[in-house]
């Protein structure tokens, strides 16, 4: 089974619309896009020349460096087991790399990706999906993979597609 995501890059006034459509009024609400490196709207969301990230939510970051790269967080702070030394942490979505995409929708859920054509998909609270290639060094510092894809859709799990070409999965919770 090959899973494709395409990924559509919306240009500037088409990402300012579709941040202030989908964020709502409200003034607790920071919600971000950021399109080539420009930024719109709140704080929390960064761009390289030819990436996209949106970012809804109190708190929330979505970050996105490299060509093709799509990054998209949906929540508000939320826990997190898996930072246990945080009582709440914000919504954050990180694609870094060549044609990543990386979605985490759910408070206090994290989704990341590094190398190229990688994806990280989160749906659920305090959750987190990662797709890279490994960590190195010391102290450790991950390091890009290639064709990875990582998907959680449970509250409070995680799935991490580790190395070139993995697919790591969770459905329910990892209790």
């Amino acid at each position: 089974m090959k899973i494709k995501i395409k990924a559509v890059l919306v240009g500037g006034a088409g990402a300012a619309a579709i941040a202030a459509a989908l964020s709502g009024a409200g003034s607790a609400n920071a919600s971000c896009s950021s399109l080539n490196g420009h930024n719109i709207g709140g704080h929390g969301c960064e761009s390289t020349v030819g990436s996209a990230s949106i970012a809804l939510g109190h708190d929330a970051q979505a970050v996105s460096a490299g060509p093709g790269s799509v990054a998209v967080a949906v929540g508000n702070p939320g826990f997190n087991r898996f930072y246990p030394t945080k009582a709440t942490i914000p919504t954050k979505a990180d694609a870094q790399g060549t044609r990543n995409v990386s979605v985490a929708i759910g408070d206090g859920s994290n989704a990341g990706t590094l190398g190229s054509h990688n994806t990280a998909l989160v749906l659920g609270n305090g959750s987190n999906a990662f797709s890279y290639g490994g960590n190195a060094g010391s102290p450790l510092k991950p390091f890009g993979g290639t064709g990875n894809t990582s998907v959680t859709l449970a509250h409070g799990s995680e799935a991490g597609a580790v190395g070139n070409h993995q697919i790591s999965t969770a459905f329910q919770n990892n209790k």
